[in-house]
């Protein structure tokens, strides 16, 4: 164990390596940390002076009004305060700048022309040395910004995945100079973490808090139940040699509980004490719900469904909350019939009424199962996600697109496989100045990974046949594309861009609503998939098979009415032109009807016992005697007169910012507009993915997949309703 100045480093996992330090308290306080929310008030914005990439102009590290960085776990854009997630890397800065701030990367780029990382690592030495030779005083920050703001992150854990972590690398890493800080480095021969190392970075300053206690109530046994559910493992790995040797490191002696245990007694003991405090919580929600179907397969080819319920938190507007119901089994024999007895039954368990549903958001083809919920007079909306991977799907399976990436994955397996190759690769790529490990084989499933792999193989084509030609036991033809194929993966690329960026917005939206989906597909279509003069037969092809895929999934009229009313009802979206002013009309009328309908019942609930108790007066007053019929009192304004005044307040207030949540507004709103407010929460429980946000990024998507495709049928609900349910 190393105690220095910058805090303490526990190596586990390494044979022959021991700590002093209580590894079992440590361990409680890994995983009490992951559980815990946390906010933060800054003030400013800042960037240490260790971090000398030019993408860190626009981004800065949450910080007092000292300038003392409150975590490094989230980074803020500076200009539209969106909040990502710090990877020691600046590839997602530049990323958000490309997808957001176009002009301004484009104009830092002309300026700041990108170093070579030969030469950042020579200016990271001689400003280390020069610091040095100052005793260690220089200017704490590259960048300051004065910006008021918050972020919310869940436990102040920073983990960080790199296959070459090493105590050294933390020292001189980017951003990791924070002296308040306790780094633990898990080598990669542990379960789970395949050949990488893992790094986690702890606050120190609340690490005396989480280390008392600790072990109060909380045994071994709790806490790997605790990480099977959290990481989605499979409970067998308590059986592996390489997990048992690492326990044994962190607390020896210690009992780790069975396989068995853990299935038969551990699991189902929290899924049962989960479920209950679950189901009370549904059972309390005041208004409407939205619900989530999502389809998936597993390794072996059995097909499941993920039911979720979506609704607006009690005591707040502002807060869209997710629970996890159920995942059941589809075998493809199941018919209309059972699968409409098997959500009554779901419907029921859960205390869930249909005409408390506003929509269900599908992500499944299955037929039997989209029948069954329709015939529930329940609204059915495509799920996003979804209906991309569809879209994109049936681009990718055409045979002249399935032959090319056929050759792209072939050819990148050879390099894999083949250490001149791979050598030769990189090479090229420093002097490109492009990332490392950039080429990597995609994940069919999640069609963004196909995106990356074209997208970085279109950058790499002309040291592509270089780098092929270290390879001498394939036939070249077979892995190496044509011209015309190389013009393919262009049109594609450049096709796909607009889906690509649809799927960051989702990911970066806290709550990605339905509202979301009339103007994103509204530019799609109208913009982005339309034909322009300059395009090539092929990409024309491309760009009107997704047009008419898109459009056919979102042609329902009951789905149209629903997304244009949702849409109306985002102060953000209230004056875009996706629909006609006829269609504007027909919402206008519907919204109005319904707003009377809210305020005939909330005069009826508010009437009776006061109005009784005014009609049994003994008698009238002189004044009233003499001047009633003048000056008749009138009991409030007429509903529909109340309608019409509400929908002409809200036209008339400013449209909201891209990107500020539209239940915080609808929360500020309430006191003028309160009907049009609750009508808004109606649609505002339904989201636009049945995926939820922190799993659309690419990386996070695959994982999660990949983990829940090794699931077996006999734990697959209960784990996934505590993992989806535990992380809210």
């Amino acid at each position: 164990m190393d105690f220095t100045t910058r805090g303490i480093h526990i190596v586990a996992g390494k044979e022959g390596e021991e700590c002093n330090m209580d590894q079992q308290k440590m361990q409680m306080m890994l995983a009490r940390m992951m559980e815990e929310k946390h906010t933060f008030t800054y003030r400013k914005l800042v960037v240490p002076m260790s971090m000398r990439s030019i993408y860190w102009k626009y981004f800065g590290f949450p910080a007092t009004d000292d300038g003392d960085i409150l975590t490094k776990v989230k980074i803020v854009c500076i200009l539209c305060k969106t909040q990502i997630a710090y990877n020691r890397n600046t590839s997602n800065l530049r990323m958000h700048l490309q997808n957001k701030h176009p002009h301004e990367l484009l104009e830092l780029e002309a300026n700041t022309p990108p170093r070579r990382p030969s030469m950042e690592a020579k200016e990271k030495r001689s400003h280390k040395k020069s610091l040095k030779a100052q005793g260690g005083i220089g200017p704490p920050h590259i960048y300051t910004t004065a910006a008021d703001g918050t972020v919310q992150i869940e436990g102040d854990i920073q983990f960080i995945t790199d296959p070459n972590i090493s105590l050294q690398n933390f020292e001189d890493g980017e951003g990791t100079s924070n002296q308040n800080n306790v780094r633990v480095v898990l080598k990669g021969s542990s379960p789970g973490l395949s050949n990488q190392n893992v790094a986690i970075i702890l606050p120190e300053d609340n690490i005396n808090s989480h280390l008392h206690g600790m072990m109060d109530g909380k045994t071994v046994s709790d806490a790997i139940a605790e990480f099977v559910i959290l990481d989605l493992q499979l409970p067998d790995v308590v059986e592996g040699r390489g997990f048992q040797r690492l326990i044994a490191t962190l607390r020896s002696p210690c009992e780790i509980p069975s396989k068995t245990k853990l299935e038969e007694e551990l699991i189902p003991k929290i899924y049962d004490s989960f479920k209950e405090a679950v189901q009370s919580t549904v059972a309390c929600i005041p208004g409407e719900v939205g619900l989530s179907v999502e389809e998936w397969c597993s390794g072996n080819g059995e097909v499941f469904i993920t039911v979720a319920v979506h609704y607006q938190h009690q005591s707040t507007d502002a807060l869209m909350e997710t629970r996890v119901l159920s995942t059941i089994h589809c075998p493809c024999d199941m018919d209309v019939a059972q699968w409409s007895v098997t959500f009554d039954n779901l419907f029921m368990e859960w205390d869930i009424k249909l005409e408390q549903v506003t929509a269900v958001v599908v992500a499944t083809t299955r037929h039997e199962v989209i029948r069954a919920l329709s015939d529930k007079d329940l609204t059915l909306v495509p799920c996003l996600v979804h209906s991309l991977q569809l879209c994109t799907g049936a681009c990718f399976e055409q045979p002249d697109v399935a032959a090319i990436l056929n050759k792209c994955r072939t050819a990148i397996g050879l390099i894999g496989r083949s250490n001149v190759a791979t050598t030769a690769l990189r090479i090229q790529e420093q002097m490109m100045q492009l990332e490392e490990n950039g080429l990597k084989m995609d994940y069919p499933r999640v069609w963004t990974s196909t995106y990356t792999m074209l997208e970085q193989l279109l950058v790499r084509k002309g040291v592509m046949g270089s780098v092929l030609d270290n390879i001498e036991t394939v036939d070249r033809d077979s892995i190496t594309l044509t011209e015309d194929e190389w013009r393919v993966v262009e049109d594609l690329v450049m096709v796909l861009e607009p889906f690509k960026v649809t799927i960051m917005t989702l990911s970066e939206e806290k709550t990605p609503l339905i509202s979301l989906l009339k103007p994103l597909l509204w530019q799609l279509n109208s913009s982005h998939l339309k034909p322009k003069e300059g395009d090539s037969e092929t990409a024309r092809s491309f760009k009107e098979a997704l047009s008419e895929s898109l459009s056919e999934r979102y042609s329902d009229t009951a789905v149209n009415l629903l997304l244009q009313m949702a849409t109306t009802l985002d102060p953000r979206f209230k004056l875009l032109p996706y629909a006609s002013e006829e269609d504007k009309n027909i919402i206008s009328t519907s919204m109005k009807q319904m707003l009377i309908k809210f305020i005939g019942e909330e005069r009826g609930r508010n009437s009776g016992p006061a109005e009784e108790s005014a009609s049994k007066k003994s008698r009238l007053s002189g004044m009233e005697f003499l001047l009633g019929d003048l000056c008749s009192s009138k009991t409030g304004m007429p509903a529909e007169e109340r309608a019409s005044l509400e929908l002409v307040q809200y036209q008339s207030e400013s449209t909201a910012a891209l990107d500020y949540c539209p239940l915080q507004w609808w929360a500020k709103a309430a006191a003028k507009c309160p009907n049009l407010a609750r009508l808004a929460r109606k649609y505002n429980c339904v989201p636009a993915s049945a995926t939820p946000p922190h799993r659309i990024p690419q990386e996070n998507q695959v994982l999660f997949d990949m983990r829940r495709a090794c699931l077996g049928p006999e734990l697959v609900d209960k784990l996934l309703f505590l993992n989806g349910n535990h992380t809210v």
